[in-house]
């Protein structure tokens, strides 16, 4: 059974369980607002998280009927799996999510959808190959992306939310701010009044959030420009560090206290590597892989070597769209090299 820890500070429940991933656990936050109960998020639907979550609930002496709405602050499995329990134990919890999580997730989850996830997979398979990983690998990866979604069962929001919406609960307010890099609708939820951040996996106290792309439906990529989605992520972060937060909630680890020096930390640890793959491509062109291997290492395992891939492509288009590095082809592979 998986441990769970439940506790309160400055008004706000946490309640931490723990997920057999790199991330060690997961966190739902609850707040009283106005004599309503509001979750962030829906943690993770496998295996006997639930019945821990509820349990663990219980010690906090609420029941899911008690709970009014549920924010949900990005499309991760670990962040939406309890929706579809949630709901059907209280049919009158009111859900919300951003207008772009709920087109990913009502996408990739509808099976009339998945010869298109699974073409869209392959294409992005096959850019990766070019990108300097093998054949194997790549068909691994599609493989990944046209099975995952399938361990999420869709539930729809009862309300849609964008950027800068405003959650009224009395004299009370709760501000949504959109703030794509991690996952491409993830969203920040900021109690207005108490200066309590929400932050998701938008903002964690010990290492930083993955950047990257990932398959999303054509509609989307029609309608949002995702391309640089590490320009997109720091320019959120400066979004955030406006509103002066003063405690950050994240959806793991630590709580984090001083939200402006943490994300500080942050930006200059991407401005750190973004210096380290530049000065790997000084006269020298690579393939974006063979960049990974030498900055993350090379023993690293199949998911985290994709992964290691994915955030030097996202810092080195930051790169390009600064003119600061250039892309050739060479042997069917794709290079970069600084300007």
């Amino acid at each position: 059974m998986y441990k769970s820890e439940f506790s309160k500070n400055e008004g706000v429940y946490r309640f931490k369980i723990d997920v057999p991933f790199e991330v060690k656990f997961v966190c739902i936050y609850l707040l009283k607002i106005d004599n309503k109960n509001v979750l962030i998020d829906a943690g993770l639907n496998l295996g006997d998280w639930s019945k821990v979550f509820f349990s663990v609930l219980n010690d906090a002496k609420l029941n899911i009927k008690d709970i009014d709405y549920c924010i949900i602050s990005h499309a991760h499995l670990d962040h939406v799996g309890l929706l579809k329990k949630f709901k059907r134990k209280n049919p009158n919890l009111q859900i919300l999510m951003h207008d772009i999580t709920n087109e990913i997730l009502k996408w990739s989850t509808d099976p009339e959808n998945f010869k298109e996830i699974e073409i869209s997979a392959n294409k992005m398979a096959q850019e990766m190959i070019k990108y300097g990983i093998s054949d194997k690998q790549g068909k691994r990866i599609s493989q990944f992306f046209t099975s995952w979604p399938k361990m999420i069962r869709y539930q729809k929001p009862d309300m849609l939310l964008h950027d800068g919406d405003e959650i009224t609960f009395g004299t009370n307010k709760l501000k949504i701010i959109w703030t794509p890099g991690h996952s491409f609708g993830h969203i920040c939820v900021f109690d207005q009044n108490k200066q309590h951040l929400f932050s998701g996996d938008h903002i964690l106290s010990e290492i930083t959030p993955h950047i990257g792309v990932f398959n999303i439906s054509p509609a989307l990529k029609d309608k949002y420009n995702f391309h640089n989605i590490l320009g997109n992520y720091l320019e959120s972060l400066d979004r955030i560090d406006k509103l002066n937060p003063k405690i950050i909630f994240p959806g793991h680890q630590k709580i984090i206290y001083n939200p402006h020096r943490r994300i500080l930390d942050i930006k200059e640890h991407h401005k750190n590597r973004l210096k380290e793959i530049f000065d790997l491509i000084v006269d020298k062109p690579l393939t974006p892989h063979r960049i990974s291997q030498i900055h993350f290492g090379e023993d690293l395992d199949e998911m985290n070597g994709f992964l290691a891939l994915n955030e030097v492509l996202s810092h080195l288009i930051y790169l390009e769209h600064q003119d600061r590095v250039k892309r050739i082809e060479k042997n069917d592979k794709i290079l970069f090299i600084a300007n």
